[in-house]
C-alpha cells in the first residue's frame, strides 16, 4: 500500500485532479479569453494609473483604477487586489476586470502586479505582497486613497496572499497592527503541503518544509479581522474544503469570520465584481461605508 502523499491523497494524478483547477471547467480557454477582453475593456472606460512601481523588480507594480478623474481631491475607500495563476501565470493585466463594477460604486480598486516562478520562490512573493501593500497604505493619499477605508481581497493564491497579509504584524512595517477594514478571500489556498506533490510543484520549486511554512492555516493567530471567505460549490472539493476548514480555524481565534458559499465555479466567481453586485459587494460595501448597487 502507498504512503498518503497528503491527507488520503496517494498519488500525483489523484492531486491533480484536485488542485489543477483548468481541469475543474470544460472551457477553460472561454475563461482566458474572458479575462483578457473584459479587463482590455475595463482600462479603456475606467480611468487608472498603470504599472506604478512600488519596488525595484520590472514586475512590482500596481494598477490603480479610479471610479472618477485620478485627480480628484475627495478621498475614497479603496480595495486591494491580489491575482491568483498559481503563483506561475497571469500578470495583474489579466485581472483588470475587477474593477469595472467597483469603480460604479466609488470605490478604487488597486490591482497588484507581482514576480512569477521560478523567477522567484513563492516566500518572495509573499514579501511582495507586504511590500506592495505598505507602499501602497503609506502613499495612500497620494493615490486618492482613505487609508482608514482599504479592503483586501485575493483569489485563489490570491487569497492565500490575502491570508498572508492578514497574519502580517504591520507594527514591524511602520503601520498600525490592522491596517485595513476587512478582507475576502476568494477560492483560496490556505493549505500548501499538498502542492509540492502537484503538476505545479516543479515549476515552485517548494520543499515540504516552505510549504508547510507558508500554510496560512498553521498559524493563525488570536485577533478581530473581519473576513468573508467565498468558495464556489462547482470548485473541486479540496478547494471547498481549504475554504471551510481556513474560516473555521480563524474564528476560532475570534476573527470576526462570513463563510459564503456560492453557485460558481473557480473562474466565474468574480463576475460581481465585474458587474458591481452580489454578496461580495454587499459585503464590501458595508466595511467600507458606501453605498452599494440599486
Amino acid at each position: 500500500m502507498s504512503l498518503p502523499l497528503y491527507r488520503n491523497f496517494t498519488t500525483q494524478q489523484q492531486l491533480d485532479e484536485q488542485y489543477d483547477v483548468e481541469r475543474s471547467v470544460p472551457d477553460f480557454g472561454m475563461y482566458v479569453k474572458k479575462y483578457i477582453e473584459t479587463s482590455a475593456r475595463t482600462r479603456n472606460k475606467v480611468q487608472c494609473l498603470l504599472d506604478i512601481p512600488y519596488g525595484a523588480k520590472a514586475g512590482q507594480t500596481l494598477d490603480v483604477f479610479y471610479p472618477g478623474a485620478p485627480t480628484d481631491p475627495k478621498l475614497k475607500p479603496a480595495v486591494f487586489f491580489v491575482h491568483g495563476g498559481f503563483w506561475k501565470a497571469t500578470t495583474s493585466k489579466e485581472w483588470s476586470f475587477v474593477a469595472a463594477g467597483l469603480s460604479k460604486l466609488g470605490i478604487v480598486t488597486v490591482v497588484e502586479n507581482y514576480t512569477l516562478c521560478p523567477n522567484c520562490s513563492v516566500a518572495e512573493i509573499v514579501e511582495e505582497h507586504k511590500g506592495a501593500y505598505s507602499f501602497l497604505w503609506k502613499n495612500a493619499e497620494h493615490f486618492g486613497i482613505d487609508r482608514n477605508r482599504i479592503m483586501l481581497v485575493g483569489h485563489s493564491v490570491g487569497g492565500h496572499g490575502v491570508a498572508e497579509l492578514l497574519s502580517t504584524d504591520w507594527r514591524k512595517h511602520d503601520m498600525p497592527r490592522l491596517p485595513y477594514v476587512g478582507a475576502i478571500a476568494v477560492s483560496g489556498l490556505f493549505d500548501v503541503r499538498p502542492i509540492p506533490h502537484t503538476f505545479a510543484g516543479p515549476t515552485l520549486g517548494l520543499t515540504a518544509d516552505a510549504a508547510k511554512s507558508l500554510s496560512t492555516n498553521l498559524r493563525v493567530t488570536k485577533n478581530y479581522v473581519p473576513l468573508m471567505v467565498v468558495v464556489g460549490n462547482q470548485e473541486p472539493s479540496e478547494f471547498i474544503r481549504q475554504s471551510v476548514d481556513y474560516a473555521e480555524v480563524c474564528s476560532e481565534k475570534g476573527w470576526g469570520v462570513e463563510i459564503n458559499m456560492v453557485e460558481k465555479n473557480h473562474f466565474d466567481i468574480l463576475d460581481e465584481f465585474f458587474h458591481g453586485e452580489g454578496s461580495m459587494v454587499d459585503y464590501l460595501c458595508r466595511r467600507l461605508e458606501v453605498q452599494g448597487a440599486k
